[in-house]
């Protein structure tokens, strides 16, 4: 493109279309960035002033699609502009405001701290910002950011001061610089631990969380600073708000995995006090859980998302816990039946309710087997029997995995628990799972190195017996529903299964994205499109039907309110005695 073009788009205060047509026509080729040369050398040469278009953004008429566009423009041209700060620094905020609450505002952000890098740009920025002006405080720490880039000293130094600072939102700033500042000396080090020990005192609840954010840092940097951050993390636990908190529990998302344990451990009282509504900050101590989980640090883990489903009913559906818990399922079946026991032992009413969640939560090709033979090598036989009970009780309905957690148990278990055990698995267990249950029997009976082979032996023969004399009393008229209760069965089954899938409609994602149609009759959908030709393309979809099955209960038909009471006794069990 002739310079001249790209002048008189300048006098016509048209710049951003231009950037816009340029982009679209030319992205990531040469010719794209022979634009941007070109732009750079008449913005430098003093022929345009390129930022100008940039600092009266916010009264452009393009659309904020079309802004985004020039945004990005903007973040490549940046870094190799000539400008005055104050300049600079108004085109930037500019374009901040108008780019909004999008995830991608802070790009001319990260541009301006590439420019800033540059010469004595950073310390003129420093100099032209104002300590109480709010909207300069992020760029107090993108100076300090840059300043650090050639001089950490003088960043630090500078980092300090402001750490002194009557406004609370440069306090924030300076805290977050000093966290990603090289502190290559041991002096360095403890200036800046004493700086923000200092800076405690007197914190607000947002300072107060970048502060210790910045200590965590400094330790997962410099081993030798843990003892000071644990130290200072005791000393502000008590006066931590919900903003430290958030703060904080972006710290054990992003970084949680390489920090110590001590650090760990003070975060994770920390992370008990969040407040359940806080939505966004349990999003994130789900992710960090999820993360020490899949790093090998599971106790870890456990002693962060445990205590806060114990106290909260409205988390044991484990929703809100989503990748931690698909994190528990990644583990080997050993691990995961120690996370399920130590849960059940709790005798905590919430954490049983979250090991069904946890077991619905998983869609593997079959059913759930866990492995609790080493898991229970520990544990006295009085609290085998409590948890085969407790197991039962929460996880009737997932009858195999209830099963392969109990027959974990039986391994060095003495005669009468044994019997005890075995008992509980018959009834209410197999008898009214007389199906699949029975048939995974049947494929672990065959396993001669199976501990719990003679239980399962029993078993599958009182079975037998017990399908026997149901047979032998024939059909029982009375228990033979008419027709039309059949059908005003079926017809409350459809109901109520239509009204899940409009639920599960509402929810899903693909739902939003796709039409619907619905097919009176036939064994094909036929639509039709335009193609990029603008001719009309015939599309033939097949239909295909597919079904589901699941076992229901024998009892929960015949004698539904006992099972319920057994199975509600089971879950209540604080002792090994039913």
């Amino acid at each position: 493109m002739a310079e001249e073009e790209i002048i008189e788009h300048h006098r016509a205060g048209t710049l951003p279309e231009l950037f816009i047509e340029r982009t679209r026509s030319h992205r990531n080729d040469d010719v794209d960035k022979t634009f941007q040369a070109t732009l750079t050398k008449l913005h430098n040469d003093g022929e345009i002033d390129v930022l100008e278009s940039a600092r009266t953004i916010s009264a452009s008429s393009i659309n904020q699609h079309d802004f985004f566009t020039v945004m990005h423009t903007y973040c490549e041209l940046i870094p190799t502009l000539q400008a005055e700060v104050p300049a600079m620094l108004a085109a930037v905020k500019a374009l901040v405001v108008r780019a909004g609450d999008d995830l991608t505002s802070g790009m001319p952000n990260g541009a301006y701290r590439t420019w800033a890098e540059q010469g004595e740009r950073a310390r003129m920025t420093l100099a032209t910002l104002s300590e109480e002006n709010p909207e300069d405080s992020a760029y107090v720490f993108l100076g300090l950011q840059a300043l650090a880039k050639g001089s950490p000293d003088d960043a630090l130094r500078e980092a300090i001061a402001y750490l002194k600072s009557l406004a609370a939102p440069v306090r924030s700033a300076a805290a977050k610089a000093i966290g990603t500042i090289a502190l290559d000396t041991p002096q360095a080090r403890n200036r800046a631990v004493d700086a923000l020990v200092a800076a405690t005192d007197n914190a607000d609840d947002n300072s107060l969380g970048d502060i210790l954010t910045a200590i965590c840092e400094i330790a997962r940097a410099y081993p030798e600073m843990d003892a000071s951050a644990v130290a200072l993390i005791q000393i502000a636990a008590p006066q931590i708000g919900d903003h430290a908190i958030h703060q904080l529990s972006l710290e054990l998302m992003f970084h949680g995995e390489g920090l110590p344990p001590k650090i760990v451990a003070g975060l994770t009282t920390i992370m008990h006090k969040v407040a359940i509504g806080n939505r966004g900050t349990l999003e994130n101590i789900d992710a960090a859980g999820s993360k020490l989980v899949a790093r090998g640090r599971l106790e870890e883990g456990l002693a962060l998302i445990t205590p806060l489903i114990a106290r909260h009913d409205e988390l044991t559906s484990l929703e809100e816990f989503g990748s931690f818990s698909y994190a528990l399922l990644q583990l080997r079946p050993d691990q995961l039946a120690e996370v399920m026991i130590g849960w059940l032992l709790s005798l905590d009413a919430n954490l049983g309710h979250a090991t069904l969640s946890l077991v619905g939560r998983y869609h593997g090709d079959g059913p759930l087997v866990v492995e609790a033979d080493h898991a229970a090598l520990g544990l006295a036989d009085a609290d085998k029997i409590l948890l085969a009970h407790r197991a039962i009780g929460y996880l009737f309905i997932h009858a195999i995995t209830a099963a392969s957690l109990v027959l974990g148990l039986i391994q060095g278990a003495s005669e009468v628990p044994r019997k005890v055990m075995a008992e509980v698995l018959f009834d209410p267990l197999l008898i009214n799972y007389s199906g699949e249950l029975a048939d995974w029997l049947r494929e672990r009976v065959k396993s001669a190195g199976d501990p719990a082979q003679p239980v399962t032996q029993e078993l599958l023969a009182r079975l037998e017996d017990y399908i026997e004399g149901l047979r032998k009393a024939g059909r029982i008229k009375e228990l033979d529903p008419s027709e039309r209760e059949r059908l005003i069965e079926s017809h409350r089954q459809h109901e109520s299964m239509l009204q899940v899938h409009k639920q599960a409609e509402k929810r899903s994602i693909l739902m939003s994205l796709v039409s619907r149609s619905v097919i009176l009759y036939g064994t094909r959908s036929i639509s039709y499109s335009r193609g990029s030709d603008g001719k009309k393309q015939r599309h033939e979809t097949k239909l295909h039907s597919f079904s589901h099955s699941f076992e229901a209960p024998r009892l929960d038909i015949l004698e539904p309110f006992d099972l319920d009471y057994k199975l509600r006794i089971f879950r209540a069990m604080q002792g090994a005695e039913s």
